[in-house]
């Protein structure tokens, strides 16, 4: 397996520009970048919400791959914010956004380009306003067959413009979206029908919800042959009896509630070898300091423990 830095930790260096709306010039970017060579990663998972692509030239990318080269890291996906296809205001913007990753990624040499089927947030909320959202999380069952149909159609043409450049998708498990929970992930696989499609079994993402959801080992299991890319973050989560709500709170891999070595392991025995994209410290704090901390704790479940357990 190889591991990469998700570049969504970083958005907070770009204060004070309005998240999404910022392009980090080379010299911003550069410590980061030499930061990630050094502590190990192999690569990193490009984030819009710290470099709008969207908004750079096809020569401003050559120039930040060529950046890439010489810290020897690869891209290894792109991961646009929130991208709902359907039943959205936004769906055909979005469709667009997805059609300009595939160019963007074709052109920085990233072989996958996630696509998380949920509906953004705004850019700016109040602690009220994001409780309340919390109550009117949209789930797989809230979706038409109409819906679910118009999705794997376009869908279907995204994917076949990706493969013309050798470039994968991969439908990440996600909350407040259509693809929920594990069953409507390969709900919408088996519509797409595409070979270069694939998931993205984001644990956290369907675990940290307020409301009853699967076990996430059921999750992982289900969805472990089919993954070409994989996110990985952790969070406790308790049930709040006076609310009748479950309660989560981001957490480090070692001491959330997701066991991430028996999860290596289950997706070693399924086969998967590629890239993991390790999103921790996008809370408070320091997310440097907690993405290091995180990385050397799967790097030292990669190589120490499956050396053993591969056996």
């Amino acid at each position: 397996m190889k591991l990469a830095l998700a570049t969504t930790i970083l958005t907070g260096w770009n204060y004070p520009h309005p998240i999404f709306s910022y392009v980090p010039t080379a010299d911003d970017r550069a410590p980061f970048l030499l930061w990630t060579r050094l502590n190990g990663f192999d690569g990193i998972d490009l984030a819009d919400s710290w470099m709008n692509w969207h908004a750079k030239s096809d020569d401003d990318l050559h120039q930040f791959r060529a950046q890439l080269d010489g810290f020897d890291l690869d891209c290894c996906a792109l991961n646009p914010y929130r991208c709902s296809l359907v039943g959205h205001p936004d769906a055909a913007a979005n469709e667009r956004k997805l059609h300009r990753a595939v160019e963007v990624a074709t052109i920085l040499g990233a072989r996958y380009l996630n696509v998380a089927l949920s509906d953004p947030f705004p850019a700016l909320m109040t602690d009220a306003e994001r409780a309340d959202r919390q109550t009117r999380l949209r789930r797989g069952e809230d979706y038409s067959d109409a819906d679910w149909k118009l999705a794997a159609e376009k869908l279907q043409r995204l994917a076949d413009r990706a493969a013309q450049t050798n470039v994968e998708l991969s439908i990440e498990l996600h909350d407040d979206g259509m693809i929920d929970r594990s069953i409507f992930a390969l709900k919408l696989l088996d519509l797409i029908d595409r070979d270069n499609v694939g998931v993205n079994p984001d644990l956290q993402n369907g675990y940290r919800v307020p409301y009853a959801t699967e076990n996430w080992r059921d999750a992982l299991v289900a969805m472990a042959s089919h993954t070409n890319l994989w996110h990985v973050k952790s969070c406790t989560r308790h049930y709040d009896a006076t609310t009748g709500r479950y309660v989560s709170q981001r957490a480090s891999m070692r001491a959330g509630d997701i066991d991430y070595r028996w999860a290596v392991s289950a997706m070693h025995r399924a086969g998967f070898d590629g890239w993991v994209s390790i999103e921790s410290g996008a809370g408070p704090g320091d997310p440097l300091s907690a993405i290091e901390a995180d990385h050397n704790y799967f790097r030292s479940i990669v190589r120490d423990w499956l050396a053993i357990y591969g056996r």
